[in-house]
């Protein structure tokens, strides 16, 4: 009686772990796990409080691949993990790791789980640069870095714009079935685009290939006073090839006051 209790228990806690947040988009533009576990190990050590953050450790699976994150709720989690399924058991949700695993602690990447698509793995950074939030894509095959940037997202702003195709990192296919990325990818410049529009204009569309003659209007400089150099926000499409292509494409253009 007793043994079947807790395994009644054990089924419990184990649905209840299933539907605790998560940072991971676990819809369009990216694959929907198999399935995804989170495991509460519970209060973290770091904070003091009623209600102190808990510890976990978040496992997401797809076909061929495991992707872990275990987050000790300080800025970034503690380390991240791909791990490629080699037999039709990919194993339990535990913080131990294997030779094929692809470990990635805070000192090459801070960050979160973003999304899988396919064979690849994104990852958000853990902190926002310029007015955009860095990302990271690795093969899950290889467990390589194939491409970072920064871009665009809303949900970083408080003031948030009405929704657009840009206003976050999109992922499609092409028809070849290479996997095509879209967004605004932010950059700092070296120049004041409230302050000298037109020689900064033009200096930075020459070296971004951007064709819009008009310099955009700059947001968020009513508080600034003097030169503050610029952030720009500019839409791209990359193909992840071997060797990713970027390419400048229309769309809207932003700018905004740099960290």
């Amino acid at each position: 009686m007793l043994l079947g209790t807790l395994f009644a228990i054990s089924i419990s806690l184990s649905a209840q772990d299933s539907q605790l947040p998560s940072r991971a988009i676990l819809k369009q533009p990216f694959d929907v796990p198999v399935e995804k576990k989170i495991v509460d190990m519970g209060p973290s050590p770091y904070y003091q409080g009623a209600y102190p953050p808990h510890i976990r450790l978040s496992c997401y699976f797809f076909r061929n691949f495991v992707v872990k994150e275990y987050d000790e709720g300080q800025k970034g989690a503690k380390w991240l993990a791909i791990l490629p399924i080699m037999t039709r058991d990919p194993g339990a949700c535990t913080q131990s790791h294997v030779l094929s695993e692809k470990v990635i602690a805070g000192e090459e990447w801070c960050g979160y789980f973003k999304g899988a698509k396919e064979n690849l793995v994104f990852f958000d950074a853990c902190d926002g640069t310029d007015g955009g939030l860095p990302f990271t894509v690795y093969d899950s095959r290889t467990g390589k870095r194939v491409f970072e940037d920064t871009a665009y997202d809303s949900n970083m702003w408080t003031q948030k714009d009405t929704p657009t195709p840009f206003d976050r990192l999109r992922v499609t296919s092409t028809p070849e079935g290479q996997l095509l990325l879209i967004y605004l990818r932010v950059v700092g410049t070296d120049c004041d685009l409230r302050t000298e529009k037109a020689s900064c204009w033009d200096h930075f569309k020459a070296k971004v290939d951007l064709k819009i003659a008009t310099p955009p209007v700059c947001s968020h400089y009513h508080d600034i006073s003097g030169r503050y150099v610029s952030a720009v926000a500019y839409p791209v499409e990359v193909l992840l090839s071997q060797e990713p292509i970027i390419k400048t494409i229309a769309g809207p253009v932003e700018c905004w006051p740099v960290d």
